[in-house]
């Protein structure tokens, strides 16, 4: 006998509708009704990845250890906390262990109830994995204590938290293994081990991957995902313009503090021209999958 049904796009605890299994692999929004006071799931699909995620060994390592313990113990519940400013690959991290369990995989949406969570997950029978994305952000942590612990749980479920700030977060998920077994602190400027193979990756000429690779690494002060590919956008973009052009007028900080001020690129003759910009009859289109690659960071 089915645990859930499926009302209209809604999939919700019985009582009436046509029964519906959880898929493994597959994406469930948890949300929150507040009209008619219920919680329901909307079906996203399959886990969305980018074609190429850059990973070390000790990242692939972690990757492994959290779903083998998962599968081989006993307790009903798993933690894991990914920790970090944002672009930094935790909540990619948080995708790969996810699909890696091949369970049904929930995402708690940001306005879910906090005091519900407890209440939703107590009669679940099916073992699931469960992603609380920016949990310091979202949610009171210290209600999710007991939750934690598996007290009334009927099921097997693994945690996944990210979060951005971890003095925000309860100090009893802290050196809590029962808790929260696993957690991983990502530093943006570790991002710099993958900088050549995401240069080379997005077409930057290869005469040109080390100078850009020095400068990015010696000016940027936060070495994220986004500053990354903002900054080879600008560079495909503008090919004509110096790395030091390019970088003084995006919203990046430097590394050095105060940027560089520079005056009147083109000729005074050219400033109506906005030719000297580009390469010669070269066209640009913008690469969407720049914006889908994202990394995960290890220390």
């Amino acid at each position: 006998m089915s645990e859930f049904i499926k009302v209209g796009e809604k999939i919700v605890n019985k009582p009436i509708g046509l029964d519906y299994d959880l898929i493994n692999g597959k994406v469930y929004n948890l949300k929150w009704d507040r009209y008619n006071g219920m919680s329901y799931f909307e079906e996203d699909g399959l886990l969305s990845l980018p074609a190429k995620v850059y990973t070390t060994k000790c990242d692939d390592v972690f990757i492994k250890r959290v779903n083998t313990y998962f599968q081989k113990t006993s307790k009903l519940s798993t933690g894991v906390m990914l920790s970090g400013i944002k672009g930094t690959g935790k909540t990619v991290m948080a995708k790969v262990i996810a699909k890696n369990s091949n369970l049904p995989i929930i995402v708690v949406d940001e306005d879910y109830p906090t005091g519900r969570i407890n209440d939703f997950f107590r009669k679940f029978k099916t073992p699931v994995t469960i992603i609380f994305d920016e949990v310091d952000k979202h949610w009171d942590t210290e209600d999710l204590l007991g939750w934690l612990d598996g007290v009334q749980t009927n099921a097997k479920k693994l945690v996944l938290f990210t979060c951005n700030n971890e003095d925000r977060v309860n100090d009893y998920l802290k050196d809590r293994c029962s808790r929260v077994r696993y957690i991983r602190h990502f530093e943006a400027n570790n991002n710099a081990r993958f900088l050549r193979e995401i240069l080379r990756d997005k077409g930057i000429a290869e005469d040109k991957i080390e100078d850009t690779y020095t400068f990015i690494v010696n000016n940027f002060g936060l070495l994220s995902i986004d500053n990354i590919l903002s900054f080879i956008d600008e560079k495909l973009l503008f090919p004509k313009l110096s790395n030091e052009e390019i970088f003084n007028d995006m919203n990046i900080s430097s590394k050095k503090g105060k940027k560089n001020i520079i005056g009147e690129t083109p000729d005074e003759e050219d400033e109506d021209d906005d030719d000297w910009l580009y390469d010669d009859n070269e066209e640009y289109e913008e690469d969407e999958s720049l914006h889908k690659i994202i990394m995960c960071s290890c220390n």
